[in-house]
């Protein structure tokens, strides 16, 4: 065998063991070789969490009569039917994320905001369980 220090495997040679480099690791039978290195570790940055906006569909219809085109023409233009722009615009279907950024970008308006997560802390201490009463915030509109 070669004599290298990088001495990872440990192989069986006629009856005897011994380590050996990867070089020399097949001239005998394996017993065990070096574990592969450890994976990196991807940090995935968290998407944020979107929602609609509360009057999405005043918003699209404002926007198509500011820019003069009638439903059927913003239908071809985000490559969906019209009966289910008029359902969007009336507020009694969600748009896709998908259409919804084709919407933002043709229509120049903001469709989807961010959904911001507050910690709330009790307002009072309390031994044994939280009731509703003790986290709920109310806020006035």
């Amino acid at each position: 065998m070669c004599g290298e220090e990088e001495a990872s495997f440990l192989i069986l040679v006629e009856g005897a063991k011994l380590h050996v480099c990867s070089n020399c690791a097949k001239y005998g039978k394996v017993l065990s070789a070096p574990s592969p290195p450890p994976k990196k570790l991807e940090l995935k940055k968290e998407k944020p969490e979107i929602d609609v906006v509360a009057d999405y569909g005043r918003k699209i219809r404002e926007a198509r009569e500011r820019m003069k085109i009638d439903r059927k023409v913003l239908a071809e233009l985000v490559n969906e039917k019209e009966s289910f722009l008029e359902r969007v615009e009336n507020e009694k279907a969600l748009p896709s994320a998908t259409l919804g950024a084709k919407l933002e970008r043709v229509l120049g308006v903001k469709l989807f905001e961010e959904i911001k997560h507050e910690h709330v802390e009790t307002k009072k201490e309390k031994k044994g369980e939280l009731t509703l009463g003790d986290v709920v915030v109310v806020k006035k509109k």
